[in-house]
């Protein structure tokens, strides 16, 4: 089965930020992990074909048995994590690769296979775990953008002064209207996320912040934005499980 668009949720880290007894991405809010509620929003998206989740080997029966449990008919199963963000990106992509760039057979004997990368190349969502308010129109419209531009990062428009310094004085400001907050998901054709870290591996780079920072890094500009909300919020502190929980509490 082709699948146009691909989720890939990132949900290899410790969390140690959050203080909690387990990575934040499995702590219970309303009965069921945070990462329960990242996999509904991309299992409900009508434009998203499937997703697989990236995660510690320790914690994939709980990831997948949390899949059954609710039911999420387009999750695709499990990955290694990697020992970092940038590592766990890395076998999320071949994984995918290994799965979907493939040589497809030949519909003859006197017609040449065509190599699938050639004649299908899905989109890739790279998605943080731990952004669970994620919505609708953010996934649409990273797929739009991703579409038109052939990559998109979901950004947001900074709203407060910036300033520079060191931690006791600042002796400038950046403009707010030239910041924009990187979020996720992070959009890419599977054969650019495959060629750029075949690149990577190149030129020496063994870890980054993000796959947008790895794009910048490699100079691969121009990198489009696509459509952030404030409520996208990414959970790294306890405030934030707080806040979380409060917003579904709600929603």
């Amino acid at each position: 089965m082709q699948r146009k668009n691909i989720a890939l949720l990132l949900a290899g880290g410790d969390g140690m930020r959050a203080a909690q007894s387990v990575p934040k991405q499995y702590v219970q809010i309303e009965g069921i992990p945070i990462i329960a509620y990242t996999m509904r929003a991309f299992d409900r998206h009508p434009l998203i074909d499937a997703f697989y989740v990236v995660c510690r080997d320790d914690w994939a029966d709980l990831v997948r048995r949390t899949a059954t449990e609710l039911a999420f008919g387009k999750f695709c199963g499990t990955i290694s994590a990697g020992e970092s963000c940038f590592g766990s990106i890395r076998n999320g992509v071949e994984e995918l690769a290994a799965q979907y760039l493939r040589p497809l057979p030949p519909s003859s004997e006197d017609v040449p296979s065509t190599p699938l990368s050639e004649s299908f190349d899905p989109i890739v969502l790279v998605h943080d775990g731990v952004r669970p308010l994620v919505s609708s129109a953010i996934i649409a419209d990273a797929i739009t953008v991703c579409q038109r531009h052939g990559n998109a990062i979901a950004a947001l428009q900074g709203e407060e002064a910036f300033m520079t310094g060191d931690a006791i004085k600042s002796m400038s400001m950046i403009p707010r209207e030239e910041l924009w907050g990187a979020q996720t998901p992070h959009t890419f054709h599977l054969s650019a996320l495959v060629e750029v870290f075949d690149e990577a591996q190149r030129k020496g780079i063994k870890d980054s912040q993000s796959l947008y920072t790895l794009m910048a890094e490699l100079n691969h500009w121009p990198l489009y934005k696509s459509r952030g909300e404030r409520v996208n919020l990414k959970i790294t502190h306890p405030e934030d499980i707080w806040l979380f929980s409060r917003l579904v509490s709600v929603l």
